[in-house]
């Protein structure tokens, strides 16, 4: 069965107007041409849909079941046409993010969930990385913008907007603690080794990196496997080791001297200067500015 819109589309304005007459001029055809396909698709199906004794059409038990499911798919060929111009007219938007794992809190994850239902059509990539490598993919063009730590020489080429501040902790696993000299200082620390993220801003533990043995990991997974190995005293962020402090995997170390013992980075926002915001960039940076009260991105 070989069934044809525009014989499908006649049967259903038919219907709707009362004659052939009528539908003829809604559809800008003449009589004889609804008429004639109306009956090439009786024809197709095996039988009438409309009885013709009287002085109008008027649509049998058979056309009446099929109107409804006629109906329906004309809508949905509506559809596919509306989209298909769409696609023609306008590339469907792709958007390119990075964010590096050490800003990437507990809250960005509602942030995505809204962005599919707002935004379903379009195709996002996320490249989570240390913001150094992630600042590479932005000079090259690789990405569209990026939440990450401002680490100077890349940033300053960027447009870029501070949008929260992300706590952190100094932690070791009880094991190492227990064989930690205390008060726990200097010298203390010389029986065990830090272990920190390899992109923090230079001059923010200072103090503690120029006077003791220092590992430095890319990886924030490794890094937390690590702090539970109890392989040294870890930086990592709150949010991060939340579950381990409950659960006491891990505990919070209190500095002698206390200035370092708890601290934190700024995640900004960075992107190329005269980046063209699409409907779902532009939706997208001003929500994740949004987890700060006090940043505002304006986009054009």
């Amino acid at each position: 069965m070989k069934l044809q819109i525009e014989a499908i589309r006649a049967f259903v304005i038919t219907a709707e107007a009362g004659s052939f007459t009528a539908a003829g001029k809604r559809l800008k055809k003449t009589q004889a041409a609804i008429s004639q396909q109306i009956q090439n698709l009786e024809i197709d199906l095996g039988f009438e849909l409309f009885c013709r004794s009287g002085k109008l059409p008027k649509l049998t038990p058979r056309g009446q079941r099929l109107l409804k499911e006629a109906k329906l798919m004309l809508a949905q060929v509506e559809q596919f046409s509306h989209q298909a111009q769409t696609l023609d007219n306008q590339p469907e938007p792709k958007l390119r993010i990075g964010i590096d794992p050490l800003v990437f809190k507990p809250e960005m994850v509602g942030i995505f969930s809204e962005f599919s239902s707002h935004f379903p059509e379009v195709e996002l990539t996320i490249a989570q990385q240390a913001s150094p490598s992630l600042f590479a993919l932005l000079e090259a063009g690789q990405i569209d913008g990026m939440l990450g730590i401002n680490s100077g020489n890349n940033s300053a080429q960027m447009s870029s907007l501070d949008v929260f501040e992300v706590d952190c902790r100094w932690l070791a696993s009880p094991q190492l603690l227990q064989h930690l000299p205390k008060p726990i200082n200097y010298t203390s620390l010389n029986h065990s080794r830090i272990v920190m993220p390899s992109n923090l801003p230079s001059g923010s533990i200072e103090s503690l990196t120029q006077h003791l043995a220092v590992w430095q990991v890319e990886d924030l997974n490794t890094l937390l496997q690590f702090a539970r190995g109890g392989i040294g005293v870890c930086c990592l962020p709150e949010f991060v080791v939340q579950y381990d402090i409950e659960k006491g995997r891990l505990v919070p170390i209190q500095f002698e001297f206390d200035r370092v013992s708890h601290f934190s980075w700024r995640a900004s926002m960075f992107w190329q200067p005269g980046y063209q915001f699409h409907d779902a960039s532009s939706w997208l940076f001003k929500r994740i500015t949004q987890l700060s009260p006090t940043s505002q991105l304006a986009i054009a």
